[in-house]
């Protein structure tokens, strides 16, 4: 069997790796236009139990790739969410929940000892262990290139449609193969439309901003500020704390919606509110960068998953920020679909068959489905 990926990113790459390890011949298509420079965080405290169990099942997925590809590809961390008061009782059924996929969560009185500073009377703080893990991305984007079997191509493919059949177009070439798989992020939408057909996909502008802080070793989802802070997670991070310093990466979901290549630079707007934002939880703080890419979201704000047009031609995406959660848990159900024909389970909540075919040419970005107190 034959399988060409389109995107050579977080998904791409893990689709990849599964189907290689299961004896499948695959071809990447990499444009290269979007890659992670820092590991990812994989969390399994999340929201909705569909959601819960997809990181866990990708937590199987990354213990999977650890052991044959013998690189350490999680990184276990520790986190604290902090909500507001008004919200514990609603957080007690979704820390059960967590409690079940093996996080460790206690509420502690006091974040002073973690280089947090409490911004009102009415939070909580929730402490976690085996909740999350920073994910080396880099080192098994590193590794594709070396798996026998493997075709992998550098460049810009689109796809055209042809007797209910699909081809891809790379490089002055056209590839055919079993199954052609679009894993390109915030491009799958256009590359369907260029095709001509529409999906419930819709690209926006997601940014984030780098600090040099006080030392800080815990990743932080703060719901009532409304903004994640964890620190950098490369190696300048132990010369750092050595020091008392921490680099640190945040931001505060606030997006734009815009087409890959519309938008320049990151808003002014956005940095002015985060910098606030994170010296009201951490006090002194430096601002010395900051970066933005391109995510997509569906309606629903839910990731997406099944096929498009032709039988042949599979979509995974939608995932809106939060990829490396509950992405290679759908990257397993594709593989498990190409080879034996049917979904599993737990991507059934996520085929693109629940939007049938009535949905918005364009929509707000609202709630994010991992978000907490909302």
């Amino acid at each position: 069997m034959n399988v060409i990926i389109i995107g050579g990113g977080v998904i791409g790459t893990v689709l990849t790796h599964l189907f290689s390890l299961r004896g499948v011949n695959v071809t990447l298509i990499n444009s290269g236009l979007q890659k992670p420079r820092f590991p990812l965080i994989h969390s399994k405290l999340l929201r909705f139990p569909e959601d819960i169990r997809l990181a866990r099942i990708s937590e199987d997925v990354y213990m999977e790739l650890s052991r044959e590809l013998r690189v350490d590809v999680l990184r276990p961390m520790e986190s604290i969410t902090i909500i507001p008061e008004a919200c514990y009782n609603d957080a007690l059924h979704i820390m059960s929940m967590w409690y079940e996929v093996g996080a460790k969560v206690r509420v502690i009185s006091d974040v002073h000892e973690y280089g947090l500073k409490r911004v009102n009377d009415q939070e909580i703080y929730i402490f976690s262990t085996n909740g999350d893990n920073f994910v080396n991305y880099l080192s098994l984007m590193n590794r594709v290139h070396k798996i026998d079997g493997v075709n992998y191509i550098n460049g810009t493919a689109t796809i055209k449609f042809s007797d209910h059949d699909v081809r891809v177009l790379i490089n002055d070439n056209e590839l055919k193969g079993d199954y052609v798989i679009l894993a390109s992020g915030a491009w799958n939408s256009i590359m369907i439309r260029n095709a001509g057909l529409n999906v419930p996909l819709l690209p926006y502008k997601c940014q984030a901003a780098a600090f040099i802080s006080r030392g800080i070793s815990t990743i932080v989802y703060d719901y009532v500020l409304n903004i994640y802070v964890r620190p950098l997670g490369l190696r300048i991070d132990n010369a750092l704390n050595k020091l008392g310093l921490s680099i640190i990466v945040g931001g505060d979901g606030n997006s734009k919606v815009t087409e890959p290549g519309r938008d320049r630079g990151v808003d002014r707007e956005f940095l002015n509110e985060v910098r606030g934002k994170v010296r009201a939880r951490l006090g002194r703080v430096l601002l010395i960068g900051s970066r933005f890419g391109y995510c997509e979201i569906t309606p629903d704000m839910r990731p997406v998953v099944g096929t498009v047009g032709s039988e042949n031609l599979l979509l995974i995406g939608g995932f809106n920020g939060y990829g490396a959660e509950v992405g290679p848990a759908l990257a397993l159900a594709v593989v498990n679909y190409v080879i034996s024909g049917s979904w599993p389970d737990y991507a059934r909540p996520y085929l693109i068959d629940r939007f049938g075919n009535n949905w918005p040419s364009t929509w707000d970005i609202g709630v994010e489905a991992h978000e907490l107190c909302v």
